[in-house]
């Protein structure tokens, strides 16, 4: 770090290190050992004990304000351990916050709480208590993805922390007495992500389309039209039909989404919650798939609406393939570059692929000031980025990269002019970049992972096989399909 920066990083760690000792000490206070409290000027040790109701009763269940205090002092806490990059540290004070609500034993991941404790939470404790498995939940996403070969039991974890914020939130009485229920919906859309980007096992063996499609109906009657969270709850709901291969059902709901989606009003409450604005990036999905069936003024439509939604945007159209790249450029190419590899690295493994495709459509086939510099860039021996990225690719954006970059190749190679030797190695690399693609489409068992990215596989095989014949025209490439740009 700097100088300036590392000034802000001692505050912070010694912010960290006070907080640590407070609340260390109402931990230690409030623990299912004791509490220390006071009386007749002597410090006793007395056995915390809070009622357990057997069955969700009609009483109303009441907080401990000395439990909440530490609780609430914990999570700052770790909070700013998450900030520093402490995933560990950070999840260990959620196990010790955690504990503070149990009333046999202390909290373990395996376990959870069991019905009788989760009857016994107040209002506040249940608001604790489901926002630090969610909040767990993510850390050990994050610890998975640091280490996913030796990951084993934080993506166990990350599943089941998250489940069991949903599962407690829904079984216990005292969400009667919270007027705002809002504080689990975070966990029905990272439920949604953990669905795209892992295996799991549902629970009670339910089939995955099942239980994905009850996920996203439960978040949708959650809502209750709720601003921006139903527009949010709509958007999952799209986004498991168009996984399901139901894009026409996706268009529907996509529909009654836009109806009540504000950008200016709704994103950046979505931004501040849910961290990505899932309506845009459903939307924009959604258009791919328009694309690769065939109906380019609806997916056009959608590309308007999708650019209409960002303010720095308006006014420009997406039709004209200049535009487009200047767009591109200067709102994605650009800050990711600056951003770097470390805070864009989707952006900036595709990147190279969509500016070549992007720079050859703008000239109309001609040489462009650096097509002799992509050419050498693509032709240059080295990955352009992690295998893995293809399946995730695949997953939330239906397009496999290695279709992006093979038809970088088939546009590169078809520019007017290109050398034959050029041409000869731009078609090899397509083929390479196809056979990944190809690969990377089915899973373990060989099921096909999205009809879309296949359409798209194929249309730019068919570019290949054209380019390949002596007759083939510029034009005759664009009648074979234009793939997604």
């Amino acid at each position: 770090y700097d100088q300036d920066d590392g000034a802000s990083c001692s505050c912070i760690f010694t912010e960290c290190i006070c907080l640590e000792l407070r609340a260390s000490t109402l931990l230690q206070y409030c623990s299912n050992t004791g509490k220390c409290y006071q009386e007749h000027g002597h410090c006793q040790r007395k056995k915390v004990t809070r009622p357990v109701s057997s069955s969700s009763s009609s009483h109303e269940e009441e907080d401990n304000l000395l439990i909440l205090e530490a609780a609430e002092e914990a999570v700052t806490m770790g909070k700013m351990f998450d900030a520093m990059g402490s995933k560990s540290k950070a999840v260990d004070i959620n196990e010790d916050i955690l504990t503070l609500f149990k009333v046999e034993d202390d909290f373990s991941w395996e376990v959870g709480f069991t019905l009788s404790e989760v009857n016994s939470l107040g209002p506040k404790s249940l608001e604790i208590v489901v926002t630090t498995l969610i909040a767990s939940s993510k850390l050990f996403w994050a610890m998975f993805r640091s280490n996913p070969e030796n990951g084993e039991q934080a993506k166990t974890r990350t599943f089941k922390s998250c489940m069991d914020a949903l599962d407690i939130f829904d079984k216990a009485p005292a969400k009667k007495q919270l007027r705002d229920h809002s504080i689990v919906f975070p966990g029905y859309s990272f439920m949604n992500e953990i669905a795209k980007a892992m295996p799991y096992k549902p629970p009670n063996n339910l089939p995955q389309d099942e239980f994905e499609k009850g996920l996203a109906d439960n978040f949708l009657r959650a809502t209750n039209h709720q601003q921006y969270h139903h527009c949010i709850a709509l958007a999952m709901q799209a986004d498991v039909m168009r996984r399901q291969g139901k894009q026409e059902e996706a268009i529907v709901v996509i529909e009654e989404m836009k109806s009540i989606y504000d950008p200016g009003l709704h994103s950046r409450a979505i931004l501040k919650e849910y961290v990505k604005d899932h309506c845009c990036e459903t939307v924009a999905v959604i258009t791919n798939w328009l694309s690769q069936d065939g109906r380019i003024e609806e997916a056009m439509k959608l590309c308007d609406d999708v650019i209409e939604a960002l303010p720095e945007m308006k006014g420009t159209g997406a039709g004209q393939a200049k535009k487009v790249l200047d767009l591109y450029r200067d709102t994605v190419e650009e800050p990711a570059a600056k951003g770097g590899r470390k805070m864009y690295p989707l952006v900036v493994a595709t990147s190279p692929s969509i500016m070549i495709i992007l720079n050859c459509a703008s000239s109309g086939g001609e040489p462009y000031a650096d097509s002799k510099s992509d050419t050498a860039f693509m032709l240059n021996g080295k990955r352009k980025y992690v295998a893995v990225f293809d399946y995730i690719g695949i997953i939330y954006f239906d397009m496999a990269f290695a279709t992006l970059y093979a038809e970088a190749c088939v546009c590169l190679a078809s520019i007017h002019g290109c050398y034959s030797q050029d041409k000869k190695a731009l078609i090899k690399e397509c083929e390479q970049y196809l056979e990944a693609s190809e690969e990377a489409l089915k899973n373990k068992d060989g099921k096909l992972l999205s009809t879309v990215a296949r359409s798209y596989h194929s249309k730019i095989a068919r570019k290949l096989q054209m380019l390949q014949s002596p007759s083939t025209t510029v034009q005759n490439l664009e009648k074979a399909g234009s793939g997604n740009f």
